[in-house]
């Protein structure tokens, strides 16, 4: 090792192998700092942080709610009135766009200072998570499960009308045997 007493070089090499008294303090300050910062504990606290980091006056924002929005009242009015084909066609198509969220996010990511005022799209894709996923695939099984409740309701329905056209069959069974002991009565 070199000693720096002022009559050799100073080599740069020597002085990275000590490191900067001002960076071994730079460290120290910073973990304190970084020692009282505490982030959102426990999941109202994560929540309430999320909904504090949205400006929620944004266009796209708004946007994103109004798609959403549309999407619901779609969903609803295809559950009460819309055929099965249909139906299973609008969930394939909210099931692409979650499946197409990871490049949405990449793509939001690289241009989001065209459209919104702050970057939502971080690495993980939590925003487009929460934002578009979370909401589609709830209106997914939304429907998937009205679907199976409209299946079973068919279900008992065919039940029903198999047990009464047995009991229909089984009453002409036992009309068309009381009509042949009266036949046999009268020719007898």
């Amino acid at each position: 090792a070199a000693d720096f007493d002022g009559d050799e070089d100073i080599n740069l090499e020597d002085f990275e192998e000590y490191g900067s008294p001002l960076m071994g303090m730079a460290d120290s300050v910073m973990s304190d700092i970084m020692s009282y910062q505490v982030g959102p504990q426990t999941p109202t606290e994560q929540i309430q942080a999320f909904k504090a980091a949205i400006t929620w006056s944004e266009p796209f924002i708004q946007c994103l709610l109004a798609f959403q929005a549309v999407v619901i009242i779609t969903a609803i009015a295809l559950t009460k009135k819309g055929g099965l084909y249909t139906r299973m066609g609008f969930m394939i198509i909210l099931a692409i766009i979650v499946r197409l969220a990871e490049r949405l996010n990449v793509m939001g990511n690289s241009r989001w200072k065209e459209f919104a005022t702050q970057n939502y799209f971080d690495r993980g894709g939590i925003f487009i998570g929460i934002m578009l996923c979370a909401p589609l695939l709830c209106v997914c099984f939304g429907m998937l499960f009205a679907m199976f409740r409209e299946a079973n309701t068919l279900l008992v329905d065919v039940k029903a009308m198999k047990i009464k056209a047995q009991q229909e069959q089984q009453q002409k069974k036992k009309k068309s045997k009381e009509e042949e002991k009266k036949r046999r009565k009268k020719k007898d």
